[in-house]
C-alpha cells in the first residue's frame, strides 16, 4: 500500500472519511496491530470468510451513512459458528442504509486489561496534536486524556500515559496484570510519524485499543482527512 497515493485518491474523490476497514488497513500497514480481517458482499462469501479467519467471529455493517456502528446495532460479537454468521448477516442487512453494504468480517479480540483511545486532531494554530486516554464507550463521560504537539518524542509519549488519572489501571492496579507500555509509546510514535509526514490526516480515532500483558491490537478506528481547499 502506497499511503500518499490511497491519500492523495481518496481527496481527488471528494471521500475525506475513511471507511473502518480502510482506516485498519492502513494502520496495518504503518505496523499496527489489528485483528485480521476481510471485506464481503454476500451471505456466502461471509461464511466463508468466517470459516478461514476462525471462530469467534465479529461482523460488521460497512456504509458509508452508518457511522455509529454500536448505537445501530450494526456490530455483531462473539460469533461461534456458521449458523451464527448466517443469522447475524440477516439481521445486519435489514439495517436501513442509502448506500452500499458491505460486511467486514474480523476475528474476536481477546478480552484486554483495559481499553485505550489514541488520537489525533488538527489543532488550528499548532498543527497536529496527539491525544491518549482510557477508551471504550466511557470515553465522553470520563474524558480522561491527554494531549501532546506532534512531533512528539518517547519522552513525551511517557508523560502522556503516565498523566492519566486511569494511569494505575494499566500499572497493575488491585494485583490486575500490568500493560504493555511500551507498546504504547510504540504506536504514539508510530501515529505522531504518520499525522507528521502525511498532512492530508485531518482526524484520527483509535477506540478502542486493547492493551495486554504483551502487545495490543487495536479494534476500531477512524481517519478523515482535510478537504481539498483546507489543505494550504
Amino acid at each position: 500500500m502506497n499511503i500518499a497515493e490511497v491519500l492523495k485518491n481518496k481527496i481527488e474523490s471528494n471521500q475525506t472519511v475513511l471507511t473502518e476497514f480502510e482506516s485498519k488497513e492502513l494502520l496495518r500497514e504503518i505496523g499496527i496491530p489489528v485483528p485480521v480481517q476481510k471485506l464481503t458482499i454476500s451471505k456466502k462469501e461471509t461464511v466463508s470468510a468466517a470459516e478461514e479467519i476462525g471462530f469467534p467471529i465479529v461482523l460488521k455493517l460497512m456504509a458509508e451513512d452508518v457511522v455509529h456502528k454500536s448505537d445501530t446495532g450494526a456490530v455483531k460479537l462473539n460469533l461461534q459458528s456458521k449458523e451464527d454468521v448466517d443469522k447475524a448477516y440477516d439481521e445486519l442487512m435489514q439495517i436501513p442504509s442509502q448506500r452500499e453494504k458491505k460486511i467486514s468480517v474480523q476475528k474476536m479480540a481477546d478480552e484486554p486489561i483495559t481499553e485505550l483511545i489514541i488520537g489525533m486532531t488538527t489543532d488550528p494554530q499548532f498543527g497536529p496534536a496527539l491525544m491518549f486516554g482510557i477508551g471504550g464507550i466511557l470515553v465522553e463521560l470520563l474524558e480522561d486524556v491527554s494531549f501532546r504537539i506532534a512531533p512528539i518524542t518517547e519522552y513525551d509519549a511517557k508523560e502522556m500515559i503516565h498523566e492519566i488519572k486511569g494511569f494505575p489501571i494499566l500499572d497493575g492496579y488491585r494485583g490486575k496484570p500490568k500493560a504493555d507500555i511500551k507498546a504504547i509509546i510504540n504506536v504514539l510514535l508510530t501515529i505522531s510519524d504518520l499525522v507528521v509526514k502525511h498532512e492530508e490526516i485531518n482526524e484520527m480515532d483509535l477506540n478502542p485499543v486493547f492493551i495486554y500483558e504483551k502487545g495490543l491490537i487495536c479494534v476500531d478506528a477512524r481517519i478523515i482527512l482535510k478537504k481539498k481547499e483546507s489543505r494550504e
